[in-house]
């Protein structure tokens, strides 16, 4: 599964697109008066302006599978802050093949750079904004995982990839993945719990499809 494009809120409108856009140069595609898009590899980040000061969110954008260490460097070189848990910036996921690590941006979204060793992503170039594959994940706090993951699988045509099923899943596969969670789980690794969002995702490839979770403000979509 591949993500096309993430449409998320921002009360920080000017300081999101100063750090996406200037700090982390990510080209901007498209802007109106309240909103904007970036290029991130293969798909498009876009923020929309919002009055509401709680919005944040969890999402993952795929680096390299031998250029995790050198985008950590590339963070940094630009003071950007690793997240750090038992002296540790990175954390590697058995289960997933995977290893990552975290920042937050001016909205203390928590953003993600992740490394999946099992697919064939090298590169032999210096890290850089445009080393950036695409948006690898988003993430999607549920009321209740066990009742709404099968709907969700269901009408995208999708399977849970990783995960218990009862508060935490993966949909989708290693190339782009739908993090459903619930409500009362933490987020890893810094342990703040998740928050409902104004959220927009759409897929890429399969026929279309949209799916509308009641009560809850995600539009999620499938484009060919």
């Amino acid at each position: 599964m591949r993500i096309k494009e993430i449409v998320l809120q921002t009360h920080l409108y000017r300081e999101m697109k100063q750090f996406y856009s200037e700090l982390l140069q990510f080209p901007i595609e498209d802007e109106t008066i309240d909103s904007f898009s970036l290029r991130a590899g293969a798909s498009k980040l876009t923020f929309q302006r919002s009055t509401d000061s709680q919005n944040y969110y969890h999402f993952a954008f795929m680096v390299p599978s031998n250029q995790l260490d050198e985008a950590g460097h590339w963070l940094q070189a630009k003071g950007i802050k690793l997240f750090s848990k038992d002296n540790q910036n990175q954390f590697f996921f058995e289960d997933w093949n995977a290893t990552a690590t975290y920042f937050y941006d001016p909205q203390s979204n928590l953003v993600e750079l992740i490394a999946h060793h099992s697919l064939t992503h090298f590169s032999k170039t210096a890290f850089g904004h445009d080393s950036i594959l695409c948006i690898s994940e988003i993430g999607l706090p549920l009321l209740s995982v066990e009742d709404e993951l099968p709907q969700i699988c269901d009408v995208l045509s999708q399977k849970m990839w990783r995960g218990d099923g009862k508060q935490f899943a993966g949909v989708g596969d290693a190339e782009g993945l739908l993090i459903v969670i619930d409500i009362t789980r933490p987020w890893f690794p810094d342990g703040r719990m998740p928050r409902v969002c104004l959220t927009k995702v759409i897929l890429e490839g399969g026929s279309e499809q949209n799916l509308e979770l009641q009560d809850l403000p995600y539009q999620i979509s499938s484009e060919s």
